[in-house]
């Protein structure tokens, strides 16, 4: 996203017979007035589905903006391309699959525009392509039906709400994730499209804190599926998912593995925080670039037991 000042340049360096102006409503006539002339000399569009009804084979596209209205009724052919589990049997099915989406997505009761297409322009009609093709992608997902626990990703109706609602996301924005669909539901179905060893890193791009299966409307636990993934890219067993265990790392899995025994055995933990607190000025200030923009965290001069026992020494004298 870019700001108007942004806007305007763009519009000074691609189209300098047109005045400057940096005026929002100038500027979107002006793009009206450009993209228009752009759809009308357009030999195809192409557009995606938001549902597509087996029974009757309309294609359904919800949007605010008209673009895609005119992206499949004003160039001669219509392209639509979109995955298989968009795919809904009856359309008595749309109706309710709407409302959740919309409402999710942007707290409307409806968009501002619900197309359907059931068809090529029929003769008498004014508008419409003359021809329609429909791509089915299945890229993967397929693969993912077929597990009981990652089936539930296929849900998915795109509405943004965990989007909206994860504090990693509203931070570090879309373009941060690298791949096509981002935020928490990117974070599970990117992974299993591609494979964790190409974007295995994306189901770590999370706090865990539930936000996101809370406001999720049709319910897909994607903490739940954030783990499983995780999971998977370290250890390899448990699933289908391509690229399994190739994010372990020897060096890494031996640190884990002796924290956990030090965990275990409460007389190894407390010889390791005392070596820890006495040997803490010994520790490397880098630390990769964690340490790029804040200083390198060091254990305290003394452990939380000391502390505790210090100052339970000093309420037992207080108290005789």
């Amino acid at each position: 996203h870019k700001n108007r000042h942004q806007v305007a340049q763009i519009f000074r360096d691609k189209f300098p017979e047109i005045p400057y102006t940096d005026d929002i409503e100038q500027l979107t006539r002006n793009a009206r007035g450009i993209l228009r002339r752009r759809f009308q000399q357009a030999p195809v569009g192409l557009s995606g589905v938001n549902f597509a009804v087996a029974e009757t084979g309309t294609l359904c596209l919800v949007e605010n903006e008209g673009n895609g209205r005119m992206c499949t009724t004003v160039p001669p052919v219509h392209i639509a391309v979109t995955g298989i589990e968009k795919v809904v049997e009856r359309l008595a099915d749309i109706p309710p699959l709407l409302d959740i989406l919309v409402r999710s997505a942007t707290g409307q009761p409806i968009s501002t525009y619900f197309n359907m297409i059931t068809s090529p322009r029929r003769p008498g009609e004014r508008d419409g392509p003359e021809e329609v093709h429909l791509v089915l992608l299945d890229n993967g997902r397929s693969r993912i039906h077929e597990d009981e626990e990652l089936i539930a990703t296929l849900r998915c109706i795109r509405c943004g709400a965990c989007m909206n609602h994860c504090p990693v996301y509203t931070r570090i924005g879309g373009h941060a994730y690298g791949s096509t669909i981002p935020g928490p539901i990117g974070s599970v179905l990117e992974p299993q499209k591609h494979g964790l060893d190409q974007l295995g890193i994306l189901p770590t791009v999370s706090t865990l804190c539930g936000a996101c299966g809370a406001v999720c409307p049709v319910r897909i636990p994607l903490p739940q599926l954030l783990n499983r993934l995780r999971f998977e890219g370290v250890t390899g067993r448990g699933g289908r998912v391509p690229g399994a265990g190739s994010r372990r790392k020897g060096g890494e899995a031996l640190v884990w593995e002796l924290w956990s025994r030090i965990h275990a055995s409460p007389r190894l933990y407390r010889l390791a925080t005392g070596l820890a607190t006495r040997l803490r000025r010994l520790l490397p200030e880098r630390l990769g670039p964690w340490t790029r923009v804040r200083r390198a965290p060091r254990p305290a001069a003394r452990s939380l037991h000391r502390l505790l026992a210090e100052s339970t020494e000093r309420n037992g004298e207080r108290h005789e």
